[in-house]
């Protein structure tokens, strides 16, 4: 059974606040009859690119594998991001 979008959304926006409330979630939906799904988190108050991140995922998972996931490309962009801010 695939997540429905309103749910991807709903734990998109819910991770997301934990990682950084400044930044706001969009879904879209993927291609035909897909379960792929794009994220689009857009950081408020951006001065240094990239402030947008696009993150892909399916929603033929469970919401724990869902969330799971997002942290994961979470934790991996602004960890990337701190890096380069340092460097």
């Amino acid at each position: 059974m695939n997540l429905a979008l309103n749910t991807v959304q709903r734990i998109a926006a819910e991770v997301a606040e934990v990682q950084n409330p400044a930044l706001e979630v969009a879904v879209a939906r993927g291609e035909g009859d897909s379960t792929y799904t794009e994220l689009i988190l857009t950081l408020r108050g951006c001065s240094t690119e990239p402030c947008q991140l696009l993150v892909g995922v399916h929603r033929d998972v469970s919401e724990q594998q869902l969330r799971t996931a997002i942290e994961g490309h979470l934790r991996q962009h602004f960890d990337s991001h701190r890096r380069s801010d340092a460097g």
